[in-house]
């Protein structure tokens, strides 16, 4: 009897495959210019994503900045060099198009008027100039290329871009900041970067602006009623939510701040920012909900009427993908067991709310790996790395059986049997219009993402190094 595919346990080499059928997809949407490579967005959405801050054609979030460095991390995979070379034609397009200084006074000053469904973030500025959206996210695929390549005008970029970072600083008695945004999707998120520039040179004064930075959000801290402290660094009312309210977890809230504060310490020994990252821990597991084996963590809280209990997000931005990252720092840091446990704790929490197989109000199919099934199989394999514990990579893998079976392979038009070789992902990336159905191209939202996760449980099962997002890298 002919051996029925969908039976397959997937191996190292399946990933690898889709990855590459992905990669075909993705391929389809390129655009070529005089000065080298983007990509479309979404091919199939209506949307002007021309200033929608994570869809900005040179993002990391969902632009050529994350395709560039899933072709790399592809390269590093099968040892194509073409993949290579993809990789250094969207580094091409984003050095030939920097705007310098300028993007962040531009980006500043903007306030949008448009009444359409994106208006609201696009009047936070501190996250079209942030990490993820802003240049320094763009620079974080020159400097993996640098890496890989040694080719000067990679580094020289690379500087070039935290000397434009730097320009724009707002000093403050506190410290440095750079808009009202200081969540890790904002001004914190320009920690990491800063301290890679300055392990690149050995330049103190990005190493001292990281600390100025994180002094300044470490300032902005309140004591929490169940203990620890919280970190309001977002102002909800400007997307429409009540005044009371504010973000926990880790893209714009106390996690994601938390593990900025585990980064500064690394690198600069400051004990104020271990402090502040331990007080970040205590607030977390002060709102968590669930049991000794599996907790999962608020998507809002209140000092008014206290942590949101009626839905959960899973994934990175909101949920205990991203959440759990503060632990782990802690834990490499501490060595403190509690730490680990947490880790534990946060990840049995998604497994007991039915993912990845079973979606609900906060982990919908997104197909992102922002908030959808893609960030549960990087936290996985993160976890099963830390612990060595067999738990963690079942779950890795029923992730991986996830992600795949979500995706769509178009069928060959020549040949009903077969499909085309290409795949992709369509998703619905806002969770409150679910019929909001599109393919994307990018990494944190989008095909490379999905495509980026099996690469990376490809890697673990070979046993190589390949590059990580920037939430894995310290």
């Amino acid at each position: 009897m002919t051996a029925n595919y969908l039976f397959r346990r997937y191996q190292a080499d399946d990933y690898i495959a889709i990855a590459q059928e992905a990669e075909k997809w993705i391929r389809t949407n390129e655009i070529e210019t005089p000065y080298g490579i983007r990509w479309k967005q979404s091919p199939d959405s209506s949307e002007d994503f021309s200033d929608y801050p994570m869809l900005t054609e040179k993002a990391l979030y969902g632009g050529s900045a994350g395709i560039g460095l899933f072709y790399l991390r592809l390269y590093q995979a099968v040892h194509n060099e073409a993949y290579l070379d993809k990789a250094e034609k969207a580094a091409d397009y984003i050095i030939h198009t920097d705007e310098g200084p300028d993007f962040y006074r531009k980006a500043l000053s903007h306030a949008s008027g448009e009444a359409d469904k994106l208006v609201h973030v696009k009047n936070m500025p501190g996250w079209i100039i942030g990490y993820y959206n802003g240049p320094t996210g763009s620079a974080n695929l020159i400097l993996k290329l640098y890496e890989a390549t040694g080719k000067e005008k990679y580094r020289d970029y690379a500087v070039k871009v935290a000397d434009d970072l730097l320009q724009n600083a707002v000093k403050e008695e506190e410290g440095l900041r750079w808009s009202e945004q200081n969540d890790a999707c904002g001004d914190a998120g320009f920690a990491p970067y800063l301290i890679s520039v300055w392990k690149l040179t050995g330049d103190r004064r990005y190493l001292d602006a990281a600390s100025a930075l994180g002094h300044y959000v470490v300032s902005r801290g309140k004591p929490a009623p169940n203990g620890g402290r919280y970190w309001n660094v977002v102002d909800l009312t400007i997307i429409d939510f009540p005044p009371d309210v504010f973000w926990v977890n880790f893209a714009h809230g106390t996690s994601g701040v938390g593990w900025i504060f585990a980064i500064l310490y690394q690198a600069t020994g400051e004990e104020i920012f271990l402090q502040a990252a331990r007080d970040a821990a205590e607030y977390i597991k002060g709102i968590a909900v669930g049991d000794e084996n599996a907790v999962l963590v608020p998507y809002l809280d209140s000092l008014e009427r206290g942590p949101s209990t009626e839905f959960y997000y899973l994934s990175t931005c909101h949920g205990p993908a991203g959440t759990a990252l503060l632990f782990e720092a802690l834990y490499k840091i501490t060595k403190e067991p509690s730490y680990l446990d947490w880790v534990k704790k946060l990840s049995r929490g998604i497994i007991a709310a039915g993912a990845p197989e079973q979606f609900s109000r906060g982990y919908w199919p997104s197909q992102a790996i922002c908030c959808s099934t893609p960030g549960l199989l990087e936290h996985f394999i993160s976890v099963y790395r830390l612990t060595g514990e067999p738990e963690f990579l079942r779950y890795a893998e029923r992730a991986a059986r996830t992600v795949i079976g979500q995706s769509h392979a178009d069928d060959d038009p020549a040949d009903i049997y077969k499909t085309q070789g290409t795949r992709r992902w369509l998703g619905a990336w806002w969770r409150t219009i679910p019929q909001d159905v599109h393919s994307y191209t990018g990494l944190y939202l989008g095909t490379a993402g999905n495509a980026w996760s099996l690469l990376s449980l490809a890697g673990l099962l070979k046993n190589e190094d390949y590059i990580q997002l920037v939430e894995y890298d310290y």
